[in-house]
């Protein structure tokens, strides 16, 4: 299983491998910028542009990371990881991830692997109010 959070530093290791290119901050205008950039040209001619936080440590909610993924990246969140691991540019086009797959919030699935033991498939299944008011529950119950 792979980690529901990424760091910027995971995604700026996704961009050397996918073979973006990090645009200097003179090309954009001024000298500091409170974002590192990135761009990629794809076959089809459509330009890719991304950014990443001078933080490399900091961690990316699950909601966030999947439109960045979407919509910057256009690379699904397997392909992601792939590309880490292996080192290897993404063929694309890729399959995107099932738009309809639940994004649980950080917090939530802390609870439920931690708290309530709860694997991956079983919280695959909850839909995400479900998963939340199961939380909400385990929290108010009484402890003795």
């Amino acid at each position: 299983m792979t980690p529901a959070s990424p760091s910027w530093g995971d995604v700026e290791r996704f961009l050397g491998a996918d073979g973006w290119r990090q645009i200097p901050a003179g090309e954009r205008g001024g000298r500091r910028q409170p974002h590192i950039f990135f761009e990629k040209e794809l076959p089809d001619g459509r330009l890719l542009q991304t950014h990443i936080s001078h933080d490399r440590s900091s961690t990316i909610s699950p909601g966030r990371l999947s439109t960045i993924l979407r919509e910057q990246l256009e690379v699904s969140r397997a392909e992601f990881w792939e590309a880490i691991r292996s080192g290897e540019p993404v063929e694309r086009p890729v399959k995107a991830d099932d738009e309809g797959a639940v994004e649980h919030e950080s917090w939530v699935i802390a609870v439920l692997v931690g708290e309530l033991h709860m694997t991956a498939e079983e919280i695959e299944k909850l839909t995400e109010q479900a998963a939340i008011d199961l939380v909400h529950r385990h929290w108010s119950r009484e402890r003795s």
